[in-house]
């Protein structure tokens, strides 16, 4: 009877930290709402940017979509920027059950995470946008007027910030790996050919379909692999 109490009231405080967590993404969607223009306009200035160069421009053609894009990708900015304030009260629903070791690498891992994953938009807004856009726009024909829906473009960045978000988390996967000694490094070492051939599938995935958005997903796969090696040799005594 005690058990099941406990466990009820276990449930009880996690659907408190889900509302908390909740609340504090609502609050900063409010905060960040004046300005979806601006942060629109932020995403898209790669692009915008190309077009003063080249002959293009956005268009829209669902009478919506000009006001949903730009809430949707405040929506976006706004759950990376309340992440870490969100992980607070998970952080204090799970940490009293964890061992001293549990939560200082746990820690570990959430901060590095959330630092891994900006570190991958940056990496995608300042190099794999203005890289992308200049080859799609030169390859097209002369006769062709380049006009990109603001729709479809949102669905392009944010598949490529989630793919290269994602890409930059496999240090912290390999370490974690090596870590519970779930595997060891001379196979990680061994599995190199098999993790190349999956960072080329993975690129061409969640990229637009051209070698150059592969490779430069697929290349910091790999090296990011390489990364975790090195670093998960010594990672019992770092972490």
């Amino acid at each position: 009877m005690k058990l099941k109490k406990d466990f009820f009231d276990h449930l009880i405080e996690l659907r408190s930290v889900f509302f908390k967590a909740f609340l504090l993404l609502f609050i900063f969607l409010l905060i960040l709402l004046p300005f979806s223009n601006e942060i629109y306009h932020f995403f898209a200035q790669p692009l915008i940017d190309k077009f003063s160069l080249y002959e293009g421009e956005l268009i829209s053609t669902n009478l919506t979509a000009t006001f949903f894009v730009p809430l949707k990708i405040t929506a976006y900015s706004a759950l990376l920027i309340s992440l870490p304030f969100m992980l607070v009260p998970f952080w204090s629903f799970m940490s009293p059950g964890l061992y001293p070791k549990e939560k200082k690498f746990i820690l570990w891992v959430m901060v590095f995470s959330f630092i891994l994953f900006l570190a991958a938009a940056l990496f995608v807004y300042m190099l794999v946008f203005p890289i992308i856009f200049e080859f799609f726009i030169r390859m097209k024909p002369d006769d062709v007027r380049l006009m990109i829906d603001i729709s479809s473009y949102l669905e392009m960045i944010i598949s490529l910030f989630i793919a290269f978000g994602l890409a930059f988390q496999i240090p912290l996967l390999v370490i974690g790996l090596a870590k519970f000694n779930l595997i060891s490094t001379s196979k990680l070492k061994a599995y190199r050919s098999y993790v190349l051939v999956f960072a080329f599938i993975f690129g061409a995935i969640f990229t637009p379909p051209d070698v150059i958005s592969q490779l430069l997903l697929a290349i910091p796969v790999y090296l990011l692999y390489e990364v975790g090696i090195m670093f998960a040799k010594n990672s019992k005594k770092r972490i």
